[in-house]
């Protein structure tokens, strides 16, 4: 038996990284899975991988930004599995290096647009759908919502996810009464895809050996273990599962105990 059997889980940004390995987590406990994203040829090999059947998960089209594929995707949803039980929001943006002094607010507007007001669309959108059965949201937020690093400052991403998590209070008590918890789930530097690019890129940069940067932020933590994708993604579960049903407003921290500060 599944932690998730019999539930329809939709996740937004199912990327190559953490968005599919929350969809592969949520399968694996026995959730139908709808899968969003922006490009629709990299959903569909991805989709393969997870489900080669296809018989428990559901691709399409998906721009958090756009009230139209937030609510075609949604219907396609309801026809093919008949509810939604869960959403992942994994969706965001975060290209823009540097602090408030660094940049234009056009990035900022941008940033915001996408990871808080983008966010806040496909939730409006489903929660008709979760009113039905009660359910579960998840927002993939960040350490840097709360901890600036000043040796990587991402000032409009951290401003955005420290916007999230407020904006998750308000809504678990807006939307309590309806059976619906919402909670977050707060990687720091997690390895899988992007890390990995990162990491490979950053040592060439400072001239040092990828091994002596990766022991640098393995140091930090408090395990002197980073987490992956996967371990965020078993986080995920927690909150969408009946394990977390008494839990809302939440915060958890998925980063190996990290204390730097």
């Amino acid at each position: 038996m599944g932690l998730l059997d019999g539930r329809v889980v939709l996740v937004s940004g199912v990327g190559p990284g953490l968005g599919r390995s929350c969809a592969a987590a949520a399968l694996r406990e026995g959730a139908s899975v709808v899968l969003g994203d922006l490009d629709q040829v990299r959903l569909e090999r991805l989709r393969r991988e997870i489900d080669e059947s296809g018989d428990r998960t559901l691709a399409g089209h998906l721009d958090i930004t756009d009230d139209h594929t937030c609510a075609a995707l949604l219907d396609s949803a309801r026809t093919r599995f008949g509810r939604i039980d869960g959403v992942v929001h994994v969706a965001a943006l975060d290209t823009v290096i540097g602090g408030l002094l660094d940049g234009g607010f056009e990035d900022l507007q941008r940033t915001n647009d996408v990871n808080v007001v983008g966010t806040m669309r496909l939730t409006r959108e489903v929660v008709p759908l979760l009113r039905v059965n009660g359910g579960s949201i998840v927002i993939i937020n960040s350490v840097g919502g709360f901890r600036p690093r000043p040796d990587n400052l991402r000032f409009a991403y951290g401003a955005s996810k420290g916007a999230l998590m407020t904006a998750a209070r308000y809504l678990a008590c807006e939307l309590g009464p309806d059976g619906i918890r919402v909670n977050t789930v707060a990687p720091g530097f997690k390895w899988g895809p992007v890390l990995e690019a990162w990491s490979h890129e950053e040592a060439a940069r400072r001239g040092i050996a990828h091994q002596q940067l990766m022991d640098e932020l393995q140091g930090e933590v408090a395990l002197h273990h980073l987490a992956s994708d996967d371990d965020v993604a078993d986080a995920v579960v927690f909150f969408l599962s009946d394990l977390s049903r008494k839990v809302t407003g939440q915060t958890l921290v998925v980063d190996g105990g990290g204390y730097y500060h």
